[in-house]
């Protein structure tokens, strides 16, 4: 099964932010996978920035999001597939893997796909008022109108405990091609993936961590960074876990953000 790796736009931070350290300037790249499945055809996990973070910052008091992620765009997610030779049209379906903006920006150029997602994702931030829908990391502009039409959301009821890894998973397509995995703490319904891989299984922890020091190294977040997760708790827990993955040699483990993704992926910007 063909996996491909897309960066979808990028913001600037310190490194300090999540490996205290080193105080350099870096890039976080919004990395978004598309995995060709043998009988659903092309699925999208995430979507980037998709070129309409602009647009959704503009207004009170999204604006201050601008200011606090200093983000560049890539173009839209179409555009950035169809140089890669993937049609957009063609995707049928996609994974939305927490509702920031940095994995949602492009979702609006896929009208016709079914999307999957936790159910308690969109749900809660649906709910919340404007300024804490900012403090969640959430632009509801990047939601398009049809998503109510267009979306499955999965239960939390559906991801189930396993032997292999120590995180609940869904099956999505029920052939164990593609798991999602619940990986509770950076934002409401936060999900991992596991996919095949040439030599052992690949762990895409999404923003379960951001860098390979947090895992491998033992680096903890600095408070303030920690406080602005969703549950502070469930995301020391989470890198706890990963942690234990990452010693047992079982699974290739990446990370939307972490330099090393870079390595996977070829001719983007």
């Amino acid at each position: 099964m063909e996996t491909r790796f897309f960066n979808g736009g990028h913001c600037g931070q310190l490194l300090a932010l999540v490996d205290r350290r080193s105080w350099r300037w870096v890039r976080f790249h919004a990395v978004f996978l598309a995995v060709r499945h043998p009988r659903e055809g092309w699925v999208l996990i995430d979507t980037g920035y998709g070129g309409r973070f602009p647009a959704a910052t503009r207004r009170w008091p999204f604006f201050l999001y601008r200011l606090a992620t200093p983000a560049t765009m890539a173009g839209s997610t179409a555009d950035t597939l169809r140089a890669a030779g993937i049609a957009p049209e063609e995707i049928r379906h996609v994974v939305v893997t927490h509702f920031h903006a940095d994995h949602i920006g492009g979702l609006a150029d896929f009208p016709h796909a079914t999307i999957h997602h936790h159910a308690d994702a969109w749900r809660t931030l649906a709910a919340l008022s404007p300024f804490k829908q900012l403090h969640a990391a959430f632009l509801p502009a990047l939601v398009p109108d049809w998503l109510a039409q267009r979306s499955r959301p999965i239960a939390a009821e559906a991801f189930l405990a396993g032997t292999e890894l120590p995180f609940p998973m869904h099956d999505l397509f029920g052939d164990g091609t593609i798991q999602l995995l619940d990986l509770p703490g950076h934002a409401p319904g936060h999900l991992g993936v596991r996919l095949p891989g040439a030599e052992r299984p690949l762990l895409y922890a999404t923003d379960a961590y951001w860098n390979a020091a947090q895992i491998a190294g033992g680096v903890d977040l600095i408070p303030p960074v920690l406080r602005v997760q969703w549950d502070g708790r469930a995301y020391v827990e989470t890198v706890r876990r990963l942690r234990g993955v990452q010693a047992a040699g079982t699974h290739t483990l990446l990370a939307c953000h972490a330099p090393e993704t870079q390595a996977f992926v070829a001719g983007n910007p």
